[in-house]
């Protein structure tokens, strides 16, 4: 298995997700809303499942998870052609060389529901639930060719990502709403996980305790959710539902080639919801 599966994320393993998102339809099958196609995945603690096709454009996805012992916290991949998914999977560097990460979610509790809104290229795909897992459970389908959707989902406001170890939110940002995820950054993967800071910490601390080795309470608690790895120049939609009353960071835990999580290297936003 690839070693930046140990690595993705490596900060918020420990963490228990305490929130979820909003809930959508439960079909596994493709139907047509407006322009814009649905389609189902559904996870469980050993396994994923996704429709063997998909249509091309903007599509919605929605993750439903079974109430289970695991959180859940997938992302979206299309493999470079050429290249299938057992090469990707046994390759050191495809994360960076191999696919280009369409988006995902960060860590929600099982028996929660994501949704997302991704912008999918035909080709081959996969999706891959707890990368940070020796075994994480993956399902691959295709994203077959036609007339492509491209009707954006109305958002709350736009959240860029990059270039560099930037997370930007737009004004006002709660937490809460249909968010548009833009990576701006033309060479790395980034990613907008949502955490809450635990008491009596700022986002220097967090930085501080992923710099270092990491060692007593993490200075964040929980996930919330929000738009997982994003490849450069991409862009996704997510749809947030605000945790309680507080103060949160939007985080990049993703590592670059050098192993490091963006987050050791301050990608990191404050934000407060109240």
């Amino acid at each position: 298995m690839i070693s930046w599966r140990g690595r993705v994320l490596a900060g918020g393993l420990a963490l228990t997700a305490l929130g979820g998102l909003a809930a959508c339809g439960d079909e596994d099958e493709a139907k047509a809303v407006g322009d814009r196609p649905q389609v189902t995945f559904t996870a469980d603690d050993t396994s994923i499942s996704a429709p063997p096709e998909v249509p091309s454009g903007l599509v919605d996805i929605t993750l439903e998870t079974a109430p289970g012992t695991v959180g859940h916290h997938i992302f979206v991949a299309r493999l470079d052609d050429g290249v299938t998914f057992q090469q990707a999977m046994d390759d050191e560097d495809s994360f960076f060389t191999s696919m280009t990460l369409k988006g995902g979610n960060g860590q929600i509790a099982s028996g929660a529901t994501a949704h997302m809104t991704l912008d999918l290229d035909p080709g081959e795909y996969f999706v891959l639930d707890n990368p940070q897992n020796e075994d994480s459970p993956t399902d691959t389908f295709r994203v077959v060719d036609g007339e492509r959707s491209r009707r954006q989902p109305e958002v709350e406001g736009v959240v860029r990502l990059g270039p560099g170890m930037v997370i930007d939110l737009p004004d006002g940002f709660d937490g809460a709403g249909v968010y548009e995820f833009v990576n701006d950054d033309p060479t790395e993967v980034h990613e907008a996980a949502v955490v809450g800071l635990a008491p009596g910490n700022a986002a220097d601390d967090v930085v501080e305790w992923f710099h270092g080795d990491m060692s007593g309470p993490p200075p964040i608690v929980g996930e919330f959710g929000s738009m997982g790895a994003l490849g450069p120049g991409e862009r996704a939609y997510y749809t947030l539902e605000a945790g309680p009353p507080g103060e949160y960071v939007a985080i990049c835990f993703v590592p670059g080639r050098d192993g490091i999580p963006h987050i050791a290297k301050g990608m990191i936003t404050p934000f407060t919801v109240r």
